[in-house]
């Protein structure tokens, strides 16, 4: 199979809720990061064929196509077809995964690939209400549906893991981000834009076990173990190895492979696990062939689920933190994902493979097999 490589690869830091990006535009803070992937990259923006952009809410700030918009703000690209993917919080790793789609496929030479969520401006669900244009789900879909925090309640409950357990979780992930950004390791998949992660979830109080649920009094799931709103970009060049060698540039890592399954909206979990076998199947590669795993953790069930179904894997599961410490700018949650995992196999010895991967309210899970 052709293959497909990731030249350049970033973020910008994760901001919290109405902190530091909160009257900033999702295109002009889109634009600032496609940018610095090319900047970084010394790609011209002629070279570039397509702008695939992954935003899980394109309404409001985010609506009137935010992907060319963005494309517009960073420079040079005016002339480039772009367009968005929305898929829930797998948004920017299926945008990755089209954009390696397309240049296996000969399609394109060179993708630009990005992912945004201001949720200041456009909180979760703000595509969910019905404003007077219908449901947003028609009645027979309408009736599987269960909001994603409810849902993963109930699949707690059905599985019998408890409070004390998603606490634990989620104390480890903070505690975990906190370290990494103390030694400097989230500096890493930064790009050159002022500041650092402001890590909304990681406060101390947070480690504090809340005594009320979010979805009902005596719920499961608390503020501790759900990951905050936050606001973020990030992006990835996608190109051909013939394109690579024109541009005289070096891949920081080559895309082994992808996967992405369809789930049941009302499990309460999604099918990343699924996905990330299938990915490695497709491969051919082993579990113990894994070096490293990325996992958007939008509740503290997510990682449970991972645990319980990829156990040999569990280990390796988001050693410098998550979404429950570092916030869940939806759309560029996948994206940040794949930063921290090639600033991380790049850190390991020559050839180290590892997986991003993630779920979504809707149930359906996608997984990225990369080596570095």
């Amino acid at each position: 199979m052709p293959e497909a490589l990731i030249l350049r690869v970033g973020r910008s830091p994760f901001g919290a809720r109405h902190g530091r990006f909160a009257q900033r535009h999702p295109a002009e803070l889109l634009g600032e990061v496609l940018a610095a992937v090319l900047g970084e990259s010394g790609a011209d923006p002629s070279a570039v064929d397509e702008v695939l952009v992954g935003c899980a809410t394109p309404v409001g700030a985010q609506a009137a196509n935010v992907a060319t918009a963005a494309a517009r703000a960073a420079g040079g690209l005016s002339g480039v077809p772009a367009s968005v993917v929305s898929t829930g919080d797998t948004s920017s790793l299926v945008a990755l995964i089209r954009a390696v789609d397309a240049v296996r496929s000969g399609r394109c030479r060179v993708v630009l690939v990005g992912g945004v969520e201001l949720m200041s401006t456009v909180p979760a669900g703000a595509d969910m209400s019905q404003r007077g244009f219908g449901l947003p789900l028609p009645p027979r879909a309408g009736e599987a549906h269960l909001s994603p925090g409810p849902a993963a309640e109930r699949w707690a409950q059905r599985h019998g893991v408890g409070r004390d357990r998603l606490e634990e979780v989620g104390r480890r992930s903070r505690r975990r981000a906190r370290e990494a950004q103390t030694a400097g390791r989230l500096a890493g998949e930064l790009l050159p834009l002022a500041g650092g992660d402001e890590l909304p979830g990681a406060g101390e109080a947070s480690d504090r076990q809340s005594p009320e649920g979010l979805y009902s009094r005596d719920g499961l799931l608390t503020a501790a173990t759900v990951a905050p709103m936050a606001d973020g970009a990030a992006a990835a060049l996608v190109a051909s190895p013939a394109a690579a060698r024109t541009l005289g540039l070096e891949p920081v890592a080559r895309v082994v492979a992808t996967a992405a399954v369809g789930g049941d909206p009302g499990a309460g979990c999604g099918s990343a696990p699924e996905a990330a076998r299938r990915a490695t199947a497709r491969a051919g590669i082993s579990a113990d062939g894994i070096r490293r795993v990325e996992l958007a953790e939008p509740f503290a069930t997510d990682v449970v689920h991972w645990e319980i179904s990829c156990a040999e894997w569990a280990e390796l599961l988001n050693p410098d933190g998550g979404s429950l410490a570092l916030g869940h700018p939806q759309g560029a949650t996948g994206l940040g994902l794949v930063a921290r995992l090639v600033r991380a196999l790049v850190a390991l010895d020559g050839g180290a493979v590892g997986l991003a991967a993630s779920d979504a309210a809707d149930g359906h899970g996608v997984a990225v097999l990369l080596e570095a």
